[in-house]
């Protein structure tokens, strides 16, 4: 799922149910992979497998990914400054929505030398079978399904924060 409906979800959920700061970080972790599960849009739906081997990015993806992190920063500045969110509730479950994806591609903050480490290899392995199950949806040109689901947790996420 593209990180901007991580970050909107796990923020939304958080600031409704007031969770303590470790309760967003862990919510918002647990929920990148519950999100994961449904038909979703992300940068990996536009890239092909042949593309992918091949360590080519397309400008597509390229752009995908470049809206995505234009949304997510425009969502958080819009929280803190239009809906009065606790900035530190947002880094907190924002950064636990993200992590995953951070951690698995390696960008920007961890190195290879940290991608080594043996916990973040079981992660690692972990999320890629985890993210797997959901991704034929996605790549089997079901992309309908899969920008309705990114959009239905969007919706959701700002109708619940400004009910």
């Amino acid at each position: 799922m593209i990180l901007a409906a991580h970050i909107i979800f796990a923020s939304a959920v958080s600031s409704a149910a007031r969770f303590s700061l470790p309760g967003a970080f862990l919510f918002g972790l647990v929920s990148h992979h519950l999100l994961d599960f449904i038909p979703h849009l992300d940068a990996g739906s536009s890239w092909s497998i042949k593309e992918m081997k091949a360590g080519t990015m397309p400008v597509r993806v390229r752009v995908l990914v470049f809206l995505d992190i234009l949304a997510s920063l425009g969502f958080l500045i819009w929280g803190f400054w239009g809906l009065k969110m606790s900035f530190p509730l947002l880094f907190w479950a924002s950064l636990g929505a993200v992590l995953p994806d951070l951690v698995i591609t390696g960008f920007p903050f961890f190195i290879t030398r940290l991608r080594n480490w043996p916990i973040l290899k079981r992660y690692e392995k972990f999320h890629y079978i985890f993210f797997r199950q959901s991704r034929p949806v996605s790549l089997q040109g079901h992309w309908i399904l899969g920008n309705l689901g990114t959009l239905l947790i969007i919706g959701f996420s700002l109708w619940l924060l400004l009910k």
